[in-house]
């Protein structure tokens, strides 16, 4: 069974009833799926500003045969795949004989169904990939169903419409004649809906209303500007790179350059440095990095490989984890060993690294922080590099890097010595259901860090109960990237790991943006939907580009616009909201030639574009530029 038996992320599911009185349901109170629960209903009222299609089932002459047993008058497939997210309402205006309803939603791993029989009400979940399910039963179903994702219930009042919400905040939604009776954490991808007319005789009138398309404006001010952008990248581990084939490593090349990922960030051998730092890249001493029971992804340097990334014209952040224990607190072992890895690879690159950190995630104690930041200045300008810039140590939340920032802020020595802020921002995960309460902590970050410049170093889904390649996780993570820059004013994003090895799909798909493929011959592979929303933003906003002044008065509408040299330009546009929208865009002077769109559909589809409109799809994100991608 992969990624869908879990409580706490799939199952909150709520029954409100009428009359100011309503209760929780827990998926352990219904002990038997077929009890159901009587309750009333509110009249249907029909809403405003949606778009009406008229379609009917039954009519006509009925014949069974074939696969499936139904005649084609008794099932209404809708052609068009659904956008990541959505609000459907069926309406019924009429319905007769002994003729029921069952509405399905599917998607790659998973669906839901929703039945609707003499004012009965069903709704229940089944799995595409989860055959761990039927185990016990006596007689496999081909499509495995959890019985703790079954609800049943019948109304006093008529049933005259259903609506289906799937919105930002993982959420699904599903109401009775307006009425929210369900509300649930889903993670996984819907593509595609249909109705089934259950039953053998009489036939079905009704309408499906769907939000209207909005129209809306970005203005952009060009002369108020905010931060330059310094990279994109993350951690490309050498033991995966290392296992491509040549034409899988000539091929992640191609990548690198297509995706901007020119940055490349790493923490190699650590604890396992040898006192003479001789293994700084030996491959024979990469400190394990396990996920799950994946290979040993492993924490080590290739000056190689960072030497092509440097004549890509990258750069190398590097970093110590953990600390050997000849280091033993003194700060002139620590001083040693970071110089010692700026000299190596000065010698087998050409290049020091450009920024060198502090320390990852551990906390280093204030009276360290005051010895070791700097010595570490002082020990760089004296070895002769004085152009390597250093950052803070980065805490694992953005929260505990700020309760660690007053060993920093308050010690002017230290802060002297710093260049760049940092941290890694797991603590969003605890705001998947509501991004925009990750807000005050990244506005609380931005003011107590000041004019310094922020590297959000570290960004990936790493809690289990999110873990599964689905592009609305993808799309949440994509709210962090507009939130880092906008009210963070990053000005590096990495994600987590850039290829990985691994067995277990579910950590490719939220630890990594590609993964090592031996099925396809050992070539590197997109592991998931995260790419493509990483690539929204990293490939047509380049080293040197400064972010400027947008507004539009649409809170679900994110939109960030970057311009460089000349007339060079890039917008993101994010339509988080379940209206298609008609984007006005005023930019004087600048002239847009290629849009790219990234939804469940498309990955960084590029095609040529002009004018100063365009339609978002809702959970879309749209790129308009007139960058060129990397050669």
């Amino acid at each position: 069974m992969m990624y869908q038996n879990n409580k706490t992320t799939m199952r909150s599911l709520r029954i409100q009833i009428t009359l100011a009185f309503f209760f929780f349901l827990c998926h352990t109170v219904l002990a038997n799926p077929a009890d159901s629960l009587k309750i009333s209903l509110p009249k249907w009222k029909e809403p405003a500003n949606v778009t009406t299609t008229k379609m009917t089932l039954g009519y006509g002459k009925t014949i069974r045969a074939g696969w499936g047993r139904y005649s084609l008058n008794e099932r209404q497939y809708f052609s068009k795949v659904l956008p990541s997210l959505f609000k459907k309402t069926l309406v019924l205006d009429s319905i007769n004989g002994d003729r029921g309803i069952k509405w399905i939603f599917t998607g790659p791993r998973a669906g839901f169904y929703l039945i609707l029989k003499d004012n009965t009400f069903k709704f229940y979940h089944q799995y595409y990939d989860s055959f761990g399910f039927n185990e016990g039963l006596q007689k496999a179903l081909v499509y495995p169903r959890s019985i703790a994702d079954t609800i049943k219930f019948s109304t006093y009042s008529p049933i005259k419409a259903i609506t289906v919400e799937i919105n930002y905040k993982l959420e699904l939604i599903v109401s009775l004649n307006g009425q929210e009776l369900i509300k649930e954490k889903y993670i996984d991808d819907v593509r595609r809906n249909q109705i089934q007319l259950t039953g053998n005789n009489g036939t079905l009138d009704y309408r499906i209303l769907e939000p209207e398309v909005k129209e809306e404006q970005v203005s952009v001010n060009p002369d108020k500007t905010y931060q330059q952008i310094l990279g994109w990248g993350g951690t490309s581990t050498p033991t995966a790179y290392n296992e491509l084939s040549e034409a899988g490593k000539a091929k992640w090349w191609d990548y690198i350059k297509e995706y901007n990922l020119l940055c490349q960030r790493e923490y190699p051998t650590g604890g396992a440095l040898n006192y003479n730092l001789d293994n700084f890249d030996n491959p024979n001493d990469a400190k394990a990095h396990y996920y799950g029971d994946n290979f040993p992804n492993g924490e080590t340097s290739n000056f190689q490989y960072n030497k092509k990334i440097q004549d890509l014209g990258g750069f190398v952040i590097f970093e110590f984890w953990d600390f050997p224990k000849w280091m033993d607190g003194k700060p002139e072992e620590y001083t040693r060993a970071i110089v010692g890895y700026c000299q190596q690879a000065l010698k087998k690159t050409g290049k020091a690294p450009r920024i060198v950190g502090v320390q990852n995630e551990l906390n280093m104690p204030e009276e360290t922080v005051k010895k070791f930041v700097p010595a570490l200045r002082i020990a760089l300008d004296k070895a002769g590099f004085e152009n390597v810039k250093i950052h803070m140590a980065n805490a694992g939340h953005v929260i505990d890097a700020l309760e660690r920032a007053s060993s920093y802020t308050q010690n002017p020595e230290v802060w002297n010595a710093i260049d760049y802020t940092a941290s890694n921002e797991y603590d969003y995960q605890n705001f998947y259901s509501n991004p925009d309460g990750f807000d005050t902590t990244l506005v609380r970050w931005d003011k107590t860090m000041g004019s310094k410049p922020f590297l959000a170093v570290e960004i990936c889904t790493n809690d289990v109960r999110f873990q599964t390649d689905s592009y609305r996780i993808a799309l949440t993570i994509g709210q962090l990237y507009q939130k880092n820059l906008t009210l963070a004013n990053a000005v590096l994003m990495g994600y987590c790991w850039n290829i990985l090895n691994i067995e277990q799909p579910n950590f490719g798909a939220t630890r990594s943006l590609f993964i090592s493929s031996p099925e396809n011959g050992f070539m590197p592979e997109p592991s998931s939907n995260q790419l493509r929303v990483f690539g929204a933003y990293s490939r047509r906003i380049k080293e040197g580009m400064q972010r400027v002044e947008v507004k539009t008065n649409n809170k679900d509408l994110k939109v960030v616009a970057f311009k460089g040299k000349g007339k060079a330009a890039t917008m993101v546009v994010l339509n988080r909201s379940l209206n298609p929208i008609n984007l006005k865009i005023n930019w004087a002077n600048v002239d847009f030639d290629t849009i790219e769109t990234v939804d469940p559909y498309s990955p960084n589809l590029a095609s040529s574009f002009k004018g100063k409109e365009v339609t978002v799809e809702p959970g879309a994100f749209v790129t308009l530029t007139n960058v060129p991608l990397n050669k």
